[in-house]
């Protein structure tokens, strides 16, 4: 099982989604408003240890304990830490119990659909069949991203995907700075039931 403790928008672009629950947002910090030995704060070195740079734990006991103990002493938010189960495409979760949405992820971490599909920065001074075709794309898949700015359907999230990396091979850069494919995958998003 593979799960991320998230809270709200990862940096100051994300915050204009606030409706996006995908796997691009903000990950527990150390907490300063307990002492060092405070159980939160052992466990916030026990997440980096067990979730290494990308975030992602395996014990669920430790997981929900980690999100409990972070939303009643961390510093006050827009939103409650949650405990998300994440899936390669759409393969059942072990302890998700509500489906979140589809999202294209790389390493559980990045996304493709925090933004929204809006337009990407400088598309305008692109080729006009590049902007077409970037333009044909988001009218396409942007409405059915859910409410949570994420796909429903785990097959609709793919052809998404493969869309999004034709226009890159066409214009490197235009979404990401790497290959989309490998790179990027769909990604199931489950919430935990808090404990």
């Amino acid at each position: 099982m593979n799960f991320l403790i998230l809270n709200g928008p990862r940096d100051p672009r994300a915050a204009a989604y606030p409706q996006y629950r995908g796997t691009y947002r903000a990950h527990p910090t150390y907490c300063d408003a307990v002492p060092e030995h405070h159980e939160l704060n052992k466990l916030f070195f026990w997440f980096l240890e067990e979730g290494g740079e990308l975030g992602v734990t395996h014990d669920l006991a430790k997981t929900q304990r980690y999100a409990d103990l972070l939303n009643q002493h961390a510093v006050p938010r827009r939103r409650r830490f949650e405990i998300v189960e994440v899936t390669k495409d759409d393969t059942c979760p072990e302890a998700g119990t509500e489906l979140l949405g589809f999202d294209l992820s790389s390493g559980y971490n990045n996304s493709l659909l925090w933004w929204h599909l809006e337009p990407a920065t400088g598309v305008s001074t692109l080729p006009a069949p590049i902007q077409e075709l970037d333009n044909v794309t988001r009218r396409f898949y942007s409405p059915q991203l859910n409410g949570y700015s994420l796909f429903q359907a785990a097959e609709i999230a793919s052809e998404c995907l493969s869309a999004m990396d034709a226009l890159q091979k066409l214009s490197p850069n235009l979404y990401e700075g790497e290959d989309l494919k490998p790179n990027f995958s769909v990604t199931g998003v489950y919430l935990v039931a808090s404990s």
